[in-house]
């Protein structure tokens, strides 16, 4: 039986994730983009159902992150793939577990949102519908009033969260861990690897900033209307999100070698 342990990569490991994500979109471009295409389409569907659909979105989500975690698996190794592999997880024998992993993961949101509203006096959501006037002159509107300080504070709350299910999903499937268990070598991972991931995410900062000064000069040059626009950002988005998600497996797929070893002998 291989022992399931995280490895501590070197802090350059961080851009070369996100390299290696970009190789992977690069072998099955169309596949991404259809999964992709998938995914949104059905978590729109969902949004049209009030509040039950955001929950059921919430609890799947775990799920469907490891469904794209397995396409950047059989993309690296040559295998089979369509656009169902990102239902994966709810096909074979962990669905029960990723399902109490979506639950977990729906709890520390619920949890996540009310003390953001203790501390905002308001909540995440409402804090996602603050316009820039409101922003600019709150003191047209006292309600607007937005403390930048508490909207930080949220934000790293939600840092322990992602390190709790950032490999929770992959150590539940091809790890055979209990959620718990699985949240907890996932924490621990990262927290590890904190290093790697800070470079990370400057990297995709850095990759953000350059193509949003692209997209804008274009703008400038071409008068893109808003329709044109759309039709620019949309397909870019698409390529964005299936980077990130080759990334995702990439770092797994480094942090822990032996989980991977283990899923292809199984």
């Amino acid at each position: 039986m291989i022992k399931i342990q995280p490895s501590v990569v070197t802090v350059f490991e961080g851009r070369s994730w996100l390299y290696n994500g970009y190789r992977l979109f690069k072998k099955e471009p169309s596949v991404w983009l259809v999964s992709l295409l998938a995914y949104w389409t059905a978590m729109f569907l969902f949004g049209l159902i009030p509040i039950l659909g955001v929950i059921l979105s919430l609890i799947l989500s775990p799920g469907l992150a490891f469904g794209f975690i397995s396409l950047g698996s059989a993309l690296d190794n040559r295998r089979p793939t369509a656009p169902r592999i990102i239902i994966s997880g709810f096909t074979g024998s962990k669905k029960s577990e990723l399902l109490i992993l979506g639950f977990f993961y729906l709890l520390f949101l619920a949890l996540l949102v009310l003390l953001t509203s203790l501390i905002n006096e308001k909540s995440i959501i409402d804090l996602l519908y603050i316009t820039e006037d409101s922003i600019q002159s709150p003191e047209d509107n006292p309600q607007n009033k937005v403390s930048v300080g508490g909207l930080l504070i949220s934000v790293l709350l939600y840092v322990p969260v992602q390190m709790l299910f950032w490999f929770a999903p992959q150590l539940v499937v091809w790890g055979d861990l209990r959620p718990l268990k699985a949240m907890f070598y996932s924490f621990f991972a990262v927290l590890l690897n904190w290093k790697g991931f800070v470079l990370y995410l400057f990297t995709w900062a850095i990759v953000l900033l350059f193509s949003s000064i692209a997209i804008t000069i274009c703008i400038s040059i071409f008068k893109l209307n808003q329709t044109a626009l759309i039709l620019v950002l949309f397909p870019f988005s698409f390529v964005i999100m299936a980077i990130a998600q080759g990334s995702y497996y990439e770092i797994t797929k480094t942090i822990f070698p032996d989980l991977l070893k283990k899923h292809h002998v199984d």
